[in-house]
């Protein structure tokens, strides 16, 4: 009888389990810090001028947030990469950190753009990977709508 988990995929399985884990609990304490610090709408501005800053801020933080969690999974990738039999990047003969971040944001974002590919047990990388980004952005998207409505107020009001 086989083992579920062998060497290198055990290996995968727990940086991958690891790396979601800081971008999932990284990007809800940003969006709890932003939601401290986004006040309720300020109606002494009609023209919404003092709620730039605000919904500006709200867009530039998400941005960084997501910015770190592609090099979190980035460096996922260059630290298994560096291991023997866990799997390669087609793509590039020698791949470098910057490079493993750039197959994370294609990645992370979806767009996967086709120029570089897994293959080998980090495939479970990047497939979690763009499951997670795309659900990380949903939620920056979802959130940000809250923070414009809160500033900027709905035609309910």
């Amino acid at each position: 009888m086989e083992e579920f988990f062998v060497g290198g995929e055990l290996v995968v399985v727990s940086v991958t389990a690891l790396v979601v884990s800081l971008v999932v609990v990284f990007h809800f304490e940003v969006i709890q810090l932003l939601n401290r610090y986004c006040p309720r709408r300020q109606l002494s501005s009609p023209n919404g001028f003092r709620n730039r800053p605000i919904i500006l801020a709200n867009m530039f933080v998400l941005l960084i947030a997501h910015v770190v969690e592609i090099w979190l999974f980035g460096v996922a990738f260059w630290y298994l990469l560096d291991q023997n039999g866990l799997g390669t990047i087609n793509g590039y003969v020698h791949l470098g950190l910057l490079d493993c971040v750039y197959f994370s944001a294609a990645n992370y974002t979806t767009v996967g753009w086709g120029d570089l590919a897994a293959s080998g047990h980090v495939r479970f990388l990047a497939g979690t990977e763009a499951l997670v980004g795309f659900m990380m952005i949903t939620w920056s998207a979802s959130f940000s709508y809250l923070i414009m409505v809160r500033a900027w107020g709905n035609d309910d009001d």
